[in-house]
């Protein structure tokens, strides 16, 4: 999920989360409550063991995602270079859940490695394949694309597709986990095409504002 849509890597060094539903620009416009994001700055690698961690809540679809959200995004400044830094950037994503949970739509604001960004991630559910399909559409690249399909797996969502960046095409991983009733968080990795090892790029840290938050485990 990038602002046109989530680039992605080549070298054998890791590389490092879509574009891509989730909601993975140019032009940028805050909603009044939102306040300014902060300058991209350089941080430490996301960590990625979450998505092994036990005894929380399960994902099972996204309606428990419906509301307003503060995202951190941590991202690779360069996912093609074999210096991995790692840029921070403040987001803010608001879901709506649709058609009995059949579409989650998410319109997120906020700045992508230093750069204004506004887009909506559209995901559609289609019950016979149990398949969720993501379909992301940005101001700076307004084409609706296909990013990737997939479904929950042990309370973990996988949604596979592949992306062309810089001329090269990857194999893209989305993963979502559900660490607590108010707090989630996404990864986009990269497959190594030499090692076929998946590499994360990009994740997004979720949380819900203290004044909006939800105890969705008493709302299953």
């Amino acid at each position: 999920m990038t602002e046109k849509k989530p680039s992605s890597t080549t070298q054998i060094a890791t590389f490092g989360i879509a574009k891509s539903v989730m909601i993975v620009a140019s032009a940028f416009v805050l909603y009044p409550s939102s306040a300014p994001p902060v300058q991209a700055q350089e941080t430490v690698a996301p960590r990625t063991e979450l998505f092994v961690v036990k005894d929380n809540p399960e994902m099972e679809n996204f309606n428990w995602l419906s509301g307003t959200w503060m995202v951190e995004s941590r991202s690779l400044k360069d996912r093609l270079s074999p210096d991995k830094t790692w840029v921070r950037n403040r987001m803010e994503t608001r879901y709506r859940i649709l058609l009995g949970g059949l579409v989650a739509i998410n319109d997120t604001v906020g700045t992508f490695n230093k750069k204004p960004m506004h887009g909506i991630m559209i995901r559609t559910y289609d019950p016979d394949k149990n398949e969720w399909l993501f379909q992301w559409l940005s101001k700076g690249y307004p084409h609706l694309t296909e990013q990737v399909r997939g479904r929950f797996e042990n309370g973990i969502g996988l949604f596979y597709g592949t992306e062309i960046h810089q001329g090269q095409k990857f194999n893209m991983r989305f993963r979502w986990k559900m660490i607590s009733r108010n707090h989630a968080f996404w990864e986009q990795a990269y497959q190594n095409p030499e090692t076929h090892v998946w590499e994360p790029n990009w994740t997004l840290d979720l949380t819900r504002p203290a004044s909006t938050e939800l105890d969705y485990l008493d709302q299953r």
